[in-house]
């Protein structure tokens, strides 16, 4: 039979175990919440981090709206042919040759893939034009016009401009251009969808003749400078047509007054520039609707390939 005293120790050790017991569970649930309110912090960031990413991210890209834009070439084809059924004769010889160069282009008419419809709007890109005249480096900045810029980079990517000709040499008074990007060489040409219009910001204006203003002849006109790119497009705002844009671009090859609705996409680098100069210098070819001012240019410039990097 044990003692009172050993009664009493027991008493107390089994206490003590008790209250050692408690104090352990005490800690663990300390923990456990530590531990529960670490992942809730890092769920929470983790989430908050998600979100400011994708508003930063969003804040990168654009999209764009491309739209789907068949070339009819049979349907022209045949209007010049009607036309030219009831045409006086000293138009007929224009009009033929106007038709033959219709008919030439449609054999050469070639589709591209539309591109992505989101697109970065920071950055540069590297467009490489290597041309029977050498290479044209021409700087893509995407912060100018990104839908289009991304337009172009599909396009080269696609080999859309591979084995064309820049078709159009103008040098007059208030435009001096080199357009290229049609494989037809009629100005119809387009990879079959077109691109939104991206205006141009921050360019010089021209001011408005107060004259031609008051008979409503006039609307507002800004110097596109020497070694700009940019897009062409048959917008007309009268007929409500717009968005027209495509793959055909121009280089300005002395600072040209334009309105300010083509969409700028980079500039040409001087090198570039000196290749885009003798063909300038070479002079003009006149087309069946073309003038001296306005043709095809007598030295070719081909575009072997065309790559982005």
């Amino acid at each position: 039979m044990s003692t009172n005293e050993e009664r009493r120790e027991a008493a107390r050790q089994k206490l003590e175990d008790r209250l050692a017991r408690e104090r352990q569970a005490a800690k663990k649930r300390k923990l456990s919440m530590l531990a529960a309110a670490g992942v809730a912090v890092v769920a929470i960031a983790a989430v908050g981090g998600y979100f400011w990413y994708r508003n930063w991210d969003d804040k990168r890209h654009t999209t764009c709206d491309y739209t789907a834009a068949p070339v009819d070439f049979a349907k022209t084809i045949k209007a010049v042919e009607t036309q030219l059924a009831t045409a006086p004769a000293e138009q007929k010889a224009q009009g033929e040759a106007f038709l033959k160069e219709l008919r030439d282009g449609e054999a050469n008419q070639r589709t591209s893939p539309m591109p992505d419809g989101r697109t970065l709007n920071t950055g540069t890109l590297d467009l490489t034009l290597a041309t029977n005249l050498g290479n044209v480096p021409i700087t893509l900045d995407r912060s100018l016009a990104a839908c289009n810029v991304n337009a172009v980079q599909s396009l080269a990517s696609n080999g859309f401009y591979d084995g064309t000709q820049c078709h159009r040499l103008t040098n007059s008074a208030n435009l001096s251009v080199l357009q290229c990007g049609d494989p037809t060489l009629t100005g119809m040409g387009g990879p079959g969808w077109n691109t939104p219009d991206e205006d141009p910001t921050g360019l010089k204006e021209v001011p408005i003749d107060p004259q031609m203003a008051a008979m409503g002849m006039s609307q507002p006109t800004v110097i596109y400078p020497r070694g700009t790119i940019a897009i062409a497009n048959s917008n007309n705002a009268e007929q409500g047509r717009a968005n027209t844009g495509s793959a055909q671009f121009f280089i300005v090859t002395k600072d040209s007054t334009l309105t300010p609705t083509l969409a700028v996409v980079g500039h040409v680098d001087d090198a570039g520039m000196k290749i885009i100069d003798q063909v300038a210098k070479g002079g003009i070819v006149p087309t069946a609707t073309g003038s001296a001012e306005d043709g095809t240019p007598k030295l070719p410039l081909q575009i072997k390939t065309a790559s982005v990097a």
